[in-house]
This record gives structure tokens, sequence and C-alpha cells, in this order.
């Protein structure tokens, strides 16, 4: 067993600057728990740092959850899963750098370049939820029970004070500028989540979905071939459908070797892309959302133009 560490800096450091703000916040809305005695061995210079001020906690009742030392766990090489964020797993790597699950592209993203900064501005943002006396903020949630879209953007601006080179944090700030209709905005903050990271694949394709409603294919084919080129060096599990974005788009464009191409790397990444596909179709279907129906098909169509299964679908999403 490791013994824990405390920062004797004279003043302290950004970890302990959060801790004491959990301190002067309202009774019942934290549960920390002290440091424990020692610490398992193994763990990450970073976690030992958190560690010697607490053995784990609970943030905003359960919005944030920072595991006992005792319970963190390996689940990847070199990456150790230590809380979750609104039920999302959040680890580590041998680096510093903070992973989140995203359950909308079943994908873990980078959400935090340090321990510290991340921390210090997930409670600051989680924080804007809160008034006063520990309870939700007035006009803080819409009638859907959603965060609304306003308040979503200062949360994630909050962050980004903090840590404003974090990639995940800036990627759903785009997303939220294009709920809210300003896509220029939009685009602006893509581009600098790729200037950040050029490996956050879904950032590219993002960009190039934006590029594509706006009329600019050619464009929208270079952010695509960027992103399914950056989902295939870094061996990404869905990087096969990244090039069946690519290739759908060149089949807008009409230009056939590019199709052709991106089909084959397509098919040969993600060989279970196509069967996915056609029972998201045969869903759409039968819950009658014929425009999901028409965009999965689509992509099919480009991947797999001759492939009979497709075809049939083809007629029945027509008819």
């Amino acid at each position: 067993m490791a013994r824990r560490r405390r920062d004797e800096s004279p003043g302290g450091s950004g970890l302990d600057r959060v801790f004491a703000s959990l301190e002067d916040a309202p009774a019942g809305l934290h549960d920390v728990a002290p440091p424990a005695a020692e610490l398992p061995k193994g763990l990450p210079e970073a976690l030992i740092e958190l560690y010697a001020r607490c053995d784990g906690a609970r943030l905003y009742l359960d919005a944030i959850e920072l595991l006992p030392s005792a319970q963190v766990t390996m689940d990847a090489p070199a990456k150790w899963r230590f809380g979750a964020v609104d039920g999302d797993a959040v680890a580590i790597d041998h680096r510093g750098r903070i992973w989140r699950f995203d359950p909308s592209l079943d994908d873990d993203i980078l959400d935090g370049t340090g321990l510290e900064r991340w921390l210090a501005g997930l409670v600051e943002a989680t924080g804007l939820l809160y008034d006063r006396d520990g309870e939700f903020a007035e006009d803080a949630f819409g009638e859907d029970g959603e965060i609304e879209p306003r308040l979503r953007e200062r949360q994630l601006r909050a962050q980004l004070k903090r840590d404003p080179a974090a990639p995940a944090p800036r990627w759903r700030l785009a997303h939220a500028l294009l709920e809210q209709g300003t896509t220029t905005d939009a685009r602006n903050e893509l581009e600098q989540v790729v200037a950040d990271d050029p490996a956050f694949a879904w950032a590219w394709l993002d960009l190039s979905r934006i590029s594509e409603q706006v009329g600019e294919l050619s464009g929208a084919v270079d952010e695509a071939r960027m992103g399914a080129q950056t989902a295939e060096g870094t061996r990404h599990p869905q990087a096969g459908y990244f090039w069946a974005q690519l290739a759908r788009l060149a089949s807008r464009t009409g230009d056939e070797l590019l199709r052709a191409e991106a089909a084959t790397k397509s098919s040969l990444l993600s060989p279970e892309l196509k069967r996915a596909q056609l029972e998201g179709v045969r869903e759409s279907l039968e819950a009658g959302d014929a425009a999901s129906a028409k965009g999965l098909l689509e992509l099919l169509r480009a991947v797999w133009p001759r492939d009979l299964e497709v075809l049939e679908l083809a007629r029945r999403v027509e008819s």
C-alpha cells in the first residue's frame, strides 16, 4: 500500500481551492469522505493528490461522483476509472487527462487536460444550476426537464474558462450553439476543437455536417475525409462509420472513385455496420420515422449500392 501525499505548498493547489469551495456550500449538497490512511498501489500521481483530500465524494447530490480509492479500476490500458458525471463513467490516463464516456457517441471523449482544471470547471459549471440555498435555480430547466440552452451554454463556458484546451466541453458548446441556431459560432468552436485536438474525429464529422447543411459540399468532403483518416489512424472502433459518411458525401458530389474507395474501407473496417444500419432503417420505418429511414438508407446505398437487402429496403422507403 502506498502512503498518500498532501500538498505542502504554502498557497495550496487548485484542488485545495475546489474543496474549500465545497465546504462553504449549503448542508446536504455535497458528501465528501475524509482521506483514507493508505491508498492502493499503482494509482497515477493526480489521483494520489485527489485522494489526499478525500476518499470519495458525491457532489451536487449525485451529479458528480468521485469513487473511493479502493474502487478505482483500470478498465482500459493506462486508464483508471475513478468516477462518473451524470452517470457517465470518467477515467484518467497516464498523462493525467480526463476521459468521459458519451452515450450519444458510444465513445470516450477527452473531457479535461488535467484533473485540477477539470474538477474546478465542472464544480463551477454544475454550481450554476443551484441557488444559495442549495435548491435548483429558478428557470434552470425547461418544461421538458432539460437544462435551458442558454444556461447550458454558460455551464460549458465556465468549464472552458478553467480548461480552455479541453476538446469535449468545447465540442458540447458547439452543439449547444447549434441548438440555438448560431451556426457560424458553432463552426468556429468546432474549428478550435480540431485545432486543439486533431484526433477528435467526431468534431471533424460535425464540421462536415455543417458544411453540407450550408451547401459547401467540397468542404464537407474534405472534413469528412479528415475524420475518416483520423479515425482509421487512431484505430477507432467506429472507423468504418466515418468512411461510410465520406462515401455518402462522395456519392452526392458524383465522385465515384472516392465513393468506391471509401466504401471499401468502410466495409473492411466495420463489417458489422451494414447489419446495424439495416436494422436502423427497419426500426425507423416501424416507428413511422421516414426521415430517419431515408438518412440511414442514403449511407447504405453509398457503401453497398448493389446489395439486395439494401435495394429492397430502398423500395420500401420510397413507397
